[in-house]
């Protein structure tokens, strides 16, 4: 079994929990880190812990 390097955006949802509006609204405001291959949104597998463990210690970024 192959590791999971990134996610595609369902299956971020779908690892972690969240709804697919609450994914892409953590993405418009910086909090969850992308990056684009054609129109091919991904997340990589740091970054969605990165992201996973600022929640946990509550320390996710403000945004304005």
């Amino acid at each position: 079994m192959s590791e999971i390097k990134a996610y595609r955006v369902k299956d971020f949802c779908k690892a972690y929990g969240v709804s697919r509006s609450f994914a892409y609204n953590e993405m418009k405001v910086g909090r969850l880190k992308y990056f684009n291959v054609g129109v091919m949104r991904l997340i990589s597998h740091d970054a969605a812990e990165g992201w996973r463990a600022s929640y946990e210690n509550g320390t996710q970024p403000e945004t304005t």
